[in-house]
């Protein structure tokens, strides 16, 4: 199995132990090799640490970056080893006010052309890299695993999907897993949405709901998929979504830290050219005139 190149390894080295030697971080979150060859994320205060730093296997990073800023001083500054998707990822936390960007480094790494395909990655690699080169990207309908998932008119895709979510445990791992899943409290917790010790889950309720509201902010980690002890195919459902949102309204989300989501605009304030006001906006109370 092809894995990250001792060179590209050795490159991410170089940068995290020049942010700590010249204090331009606080400490570099990475993955580092411990006892008995035990890998686990850390964070590196001295630069003479990082020769135990690794670059694999892929780990998501974005949310022990968020926990750890957050019970952090509010000057504290932690560089992180960023793959594609944890970069996309801090960049919607920072949109939801969970990181400010100005207290993090990012040291990108670009993913292998053998992980693209794993994870089924559009753009595997970050921003600014630092260790590796950037590899061709793989669309979603490439694998027929994905693509048969989607295809049929409404009711053969309600049913096949119904089929496949009955497998569900409502064990919470997608939820937990995922680096965008921030709310407090979530819905998903809440008796009015989900019936607690009903299982299978409420396949509309539970599934649907939470693919719906991830839909303009999924960065396409895979993590709730690859969390799921039961192997449904979650990542289809999303994949389908971040497609849907880029063909109509050309945004990709973790893309452009600057730019807001199409889909939570504030439409009062933003109004689409030649848009007439959704139907259920009000304006001071009375409805829009």
């Amino acid at each position: 199995m092809m894995t990250i190149s001792h060179k590209s390894m050795e490159e991410i080295r170089i940068k995290a132990r020049e942010l700590l030697e010249k204090k331009d971080a606080d400490g570099v979150l990475a993955l580092r090799r411990g006892e008995e060859a035990v890998v686990a994320p850390h964070v590196f205060r001295e630069p003479g640490e990082i020769g135990r730093l690794v670059t694999e296997p892929k780990w998501p990073l974005a949310k022990t970056a968020m926990r750890i800023l957050q019970s952090s001083p509010r000057d504290f500054r932690l560089a992180v080893v960023v793959r594609g998707c944890d970069d996309r990822a801090l960049v919607e936390l920072a949109k939801r006010n969970q990181v400010t960007e100005e207290n993090i480094r990012f040291i990108g790494l670009a993913c292998t052309e053998e992980q693209a395909g794993r994870c089924l990655c559009e753009r595997p690699y970050p921003r600014t890299i630092h260790g590796g080169k950037p590899q061709p990207g793989v669309h979603f309908l490439q694998d027929e695993r994905v693509s048969s998932l989607l295809e049929g008119d409404p009711a053969e895709r309600m049913a096949r999907w119904a089929a496949i979510l009955r497998r569900c445990i409502k064990c919470y791992g997608c939820r937990n897993a995922c680096p965008i899943c921030v709310c407090v409290p979530c819905k998903l917790e809440d008796d009015v949405w989900v019936e607690k010790g009903s299982i299978p889950a409420e396949m509309l309720v539970f599934h649907l709901i939470r693919a719906f509201h991830l839909s303009d902010a999924c960065v396409a980690c895979g993590a709730c998929q690859e969390a799921c002890p039961v192997s449904i195919p979650v990542m289809a459902l999303q994949f389908a979504m971040r497609q849907a949102l880029k063909d109509r309204y050309g945004y990709e989300p973790g893309l452009d830290g600057a730019r807001k989501s199409p889909v939570l605009k504030n439409f009062l304030e933003e109004p689409e050219t030649g848009k007439d006001y959704p139907a259920w906006i009000t304006h001071g109370g009375t409805g829009h005139e």
